[in-house]
């Protein structure tokens, strides 16, 4: 009885249930603001980061310098070590360096107080972003469009790489290296070390081909990859279609159109793409001037003239033209704008007029811009022309032959196609990019001396400013192309509003909860930090999308009424929606029914609609990205080679003792416990 109140008492002692899991949890410490490199493929290969499946763990050593670096891969005692890393030391020679050292099991890079200056550039794109699927000869060797690009970004890397910007983390790692590790550096195997475990597993690999047949093989459940893709926006300045009513819609049709375009995506090494240079600008710049072109060209000048205005904007240019390629796939199926519809008129290639890209918009020097063009045309040279007339005298527009190269933009996928088709880019930059931190976590609003006036009134928005630089610039752009189709200059007064200028870049570089959004009316509520510029996958919302859906809704919308609760119950089609949005962004609580024509189409290559499609052409994207489950990063103390063999040693000894306590009390249990007598007597047999 004894044995057995013992037993009792030691069952009391042991922790409630579910301890053993909190227990567990204060071995480590979580590193919070953390996002890491995750695993993308193509038809051919795999880029990107991944870390071993159940998470990667090293020493952590603090880097300030490339000698430090080196002490660790070629001096250090340690098994594998994890390097605090800041963002100046991140290149090609150090991860190559890490690589071949086989003694680097993640990195952490750490980007807090970093200033643009101090870094000089930032780019692990390509030098020649896009080379295989951009015209033949559009990128030269002696003058490459990205000159600072490392091309990292395409690299495989074996072990995961995250980032912090977040200072209290930093100094939390600081502190653990300081204690516990940065001393007595040859006796390090002698003692208990500060670490770090990194989790991003993805369980993709070899190629988009591999990926997809694995998946199909192992279940129909189960998805190892998914394709880039989001959805493309488009919007014509008036209706595409006469009538009032659903039934009596008819399309308009021998019309010409001027598309006016631009990239709606970026990509980084991380998941952090504020996108300021690219694709920020141009977005906005493509907004300003869908708004001016509403307040000076009338429905009647377009219908005479038989020409609209499309605006297009491409989603997954970063990766191999996604968005550009799935557009000009439909206009040739005859799916474009719309599949099987019987009231909006087929677009096809042949009926675009004049193709106008905005490109790069943010680095512009003593005011100058820069007109690419591939083959010089009648219509591209009448419209040069018009752009440098309406720009003076506040801006300078440069044309450059495509004897010069093409800078990467969407429009090569249209000349791919035809290379006659009559296009243009406008950008920053004549024979390489002026934005150094192309594709990068830098290409902030820092990188194109952004400033946010929050005001309403023009005149506290200084004359030298980049808000003032875009409103003259889509003034311009407008100006040309309402001459282009009525054949008059245009002589009213109307200029490009400055103040809608500073609150978009706002929007997209700062906070979406923005003036713009609440002139929506829509009830959205987004994160108060810059929005991620970042494709995705199919099927996952993007809210920089959301953003520029709206934005650009009801900036092109007709107002047909007062704001009521009649205007949303209005039959929608896929023609027109109806909202009651702001008046202005002057009076915000003024509301009034807008009809909008806003439409998305799939941004998804063809290469994943194409029955058995031919991988090995390269004819379309075929990019996809990784499925991950988990993106974590922990400190944790790792106990010395000789206490985690104490540990074996004193967890086998109570193994064994256990045991032979288990052993000798069932062997003995006759003994230890004395059966209890029923108290019934023997039946009566």
């Amino acid at each position: 009885m004894t044995i057995l109140k013992l037993l009792i008492f030691c069952l009391i002692l042991l922790p409630p249930e579910g301890s053993g899991e909190r227990v567990k949890n204060l071995m480590y410490e979580n590193i919070k603001s953390t996002s890491g490199c995750y695993r993308r493929l193509n038809s051919t290969h795999q880029i990107g980061c991944s870390s071993k499946n159940g998470g990667s763990t090293g020493i952590i050593h603090v880097c300030k310098t490339h000698k430090d670096l080196t002490f660790i891969l070629e001096e250090g005692k340690g098994k594998t070590y994890i390097p605090l890393l800041p963002a100046k030391l991140f290149n090609v020679d150090t991860l190559n360096e890490m690589i071949e050292s086989k003694r680097v099991s993640g990195v952490m890079l750490y980007i807090h107080n970093v200033t643009l200056e101090s870094l000089g550039h930032f780019t692990h794109e390509r030098q020649c972003p896009n080379p295989y699927t951009s015209l033949n000869g559009s990128c030269k060797n002696d003058s490459e469009w990205n000159p600072y690009g490392t091309g990292l970004l395409y690299a495989d890397i074996p072990f995961p790489i995250f980032y912090t910007d977040d200072e209290q983390e930093i100094i939390k790692m600081t502190a653990c290296f300081e204690q516990y590790n940065n001393f007595s550096f040859e006796r390090q195997a002698e003692r208990s070390l500060c670490s770090l475990e990194m989790k991003s597993f993805m369980p993709a690999t070899t190629n988009t081909v591999t990926c997809q047949r694995r998946s199909h093989v192992i279940s129909s459940t189960v998805t190892f990859c998914d394709p880039l893709g989001d959805k493309n926006l488009w919007v014509s300045l008036y209706p595409l279609v006469d009538g009032p009513n659903k039934n009596e819609m008819k399309p308009v049709v021998d019309n010409k159109y001027i598309v006016i375009a631009a990239k709606l995506d970026t990509t980084s090494m991380f998941d952090k793409m504020p996108g300021a240079n690219s694709p920020a600008t141009g977005i906005v710049t493509l907004l300003m001037v869908a708004k001016y072109l509403k307040d000076i060209l009338t429905i009647n000048m377009l219908r005479e003239a038989k020409t609209n205005v499309l605006f297009i904007l491409f989603n997954g240019e970063s990766y191999d033209y996604i968005g550009s390629q799935r557009i000009l796939y439909d206009m040739l199926k005859g799916d474009f704008p719309m599949k099987n519809s019987d009231v909006l008129p087929k677009i096809h290639p042949d009926n675009v007029s004049l193709f106008i890209e905005l490109s790069q918009l943010g680095n512009s020097k003593e005011n100058q811009l820069f007109v690419h063009y591939w083959n010089e045309s009648k219509e591209i040279r009448s419209f040069y022309k018009k752009l440098e007339k309406n720009g003076q005298p506040h801006l300078y527009f440069q044309n450059v032959s495509g004897t010069n190269g093409l800078p990467p933009a969407s429009l090569h996928t249209f000349l791919k196609s035809d290379p006659s088709f009559p296009g243009l880019i406008i950008a920053d930059h004549e024979s390489s990019y002026s934005n150094h931190f192309y594709n990068s976590l830098f290409d902030n609003s820092t990188n194109i001396a952004y400033r946010y006036y929050d005001t309403l009134l023009p005149e506290y928005i200084p004359k030298n400013s980049f808000q003032q630089f875009i409103a003259n610039m889509s003034e311009a752009i407008g100006k040309s192309v309402f001459e282009e189709i009525t054949k008059k200059k245009y002589t009213g007064n109307a200029s490009s509003d400055v103040v809608l200028a500073d609150e978009l870049l706002y929007c997209y570089l700062e906070n979406p909860n923005c003036r713009v959004l609440t002139a929506t009316q829509q009830d959205v509520i987004l994160d108060d930090r810059p929005l991620n510029f970042y494709i995705g996958i199919n099927g996952v919302s993007n809210f920089a999308r959301t953003v520029t859906t709206l934005a650009l809704g009801w900036l092109t919308g007709d107002v047909i009424g007062k704001s009521n609760g009649n205007c949303t119950n209005i039959p929608k089609n896929h023609v027109f929606q109806y909202y009651n949005m702001s008046s202005s962004i002057y009076e915000l609580d003024s509301t009034v029914c807008y009809r909008l024509s806003i439409h998305t189409t799939d941004a998804v290559s063809p290469a994943f609609i194409i029955p058995d499609y031919d991988w090995a052409s390269g004819e379309f994207s075929s990019w996809t990205e990784s499925r991950w489950y988990e993106m974590s990063a922990r400190l944790f103390l790792k106990p010395s080679a000789a206490h985690e063999q104490i540990t074996i040693v004193l967890g086998l000894l109570s193994l064994v003792f256990s045991s032979s306590v288990v052993y000798f009390v069932k062997s003995k249990s006759h003994l230890l416990f004395t059966p209890i007598a029923s108290a019934e007597g023997l039946p009566n047999c």
